[in-house]
């Protein structure tokens, strides 16, 4: 619950939208300076977060840097973002990318998590030709933190302790720090489900939808990190 609030108040259409308010209540109570200060920083800073320079910024500090990919004990494939709309092999997706690693021989066992979309991974992957005694299912986490907990669970059962980590870039850095504080070797495994590629040829300071899209994932991803590192779970 608190990260949905969290994902909601750090975004910044939201904010411009709050300072808005305070304006126009400024302006009902007759003070005229402390509403114009207040227009003037909500417009301000809806343009700055729609940059595609600001967004990129915030983004490096949060993508993990990869060297190559290594074999693994298990790949596991957190739940969220797009599902594949056509062959599940689309590399553009966590799924895609899940099934991409397991073809190519980097790990023998799959483990797809999140409580919102595991089992139609699962399903996706027994489709695409996953056998069932390659697949692990952990399907009641409902954030990052369960998500590490409880796939870390699974994977200590069997034996299994070094893994290829395949969410999105964004969510990388927490993701693979929760796991490792459960004890697993993570080897990074990014999706390539933003929109980087997009954003790094558009004009650095002309705002975009998809540049305040990012700009809102990253607030919230820097605001979870802060929040999991107090609660001990990174």
């Amino acid at each position: 619950m608190l990260e949905y609030l969290l994902s909601r108040l750090l975004h910044p259409a939201v904010q411009a939208l709050l300072l808005g308010l305070l304006a126009a209540a400024c302006v009902l109570a007759r003070k005229p300076r402390i509403a114009l200060s207040a227009g003037l920083l909500a417009v301000a800073w809806i343009w700055v977060a729609s940059s595609p320079a600001v967004a990129l910024l915030l983004r490096q500090g949060l993508v993990a840097t990869t060297t190559g990919t290594p074999r693994a004990d298990a790949i596991v494939v957190l739940g969220g973002g797009a599902l594949p709309i056509g062959p599940w092999n689309e590399t553009a997706t966590r799924a895609g990318i899940g099934l991409s690693l397991w073809q190519e021989g980097y790990a023998p066992v799959m483990l797809v998590s999140g409580v919102d979309q595991a089992r139609t991974l699962a399903s996706g992957y027994a489709r695409s030709g996953v056998p069932a005694n390659d697949l692990r299912v952990e399907a009641t986490s409902a954030n990052t933190h369960e998500n590490a907990r409880n796939a870390a669970a699974l994977l200590h059962a069997d034996g299994l302790g070094n893994i290829l980590l395949v969410t999105s870039p964004i969510h990388m850095r927490r993701a693979a720090a929760s796991f490792r504080h459960e004890g697993i070797h993570v080897s990074p495994a990014p999706a390539d489900d933003d929109d980087h590629a997009l954003l790094a040829t558009s004009a650095r300071w002309l705002p975009r939808r998809e540049a305040l899209t990012m700009t809102a994932r990253c607030l919230r991803e820097y605001a979870a990190l802060w929040l999991y590192a107090r609660r001990g779970w990174i």
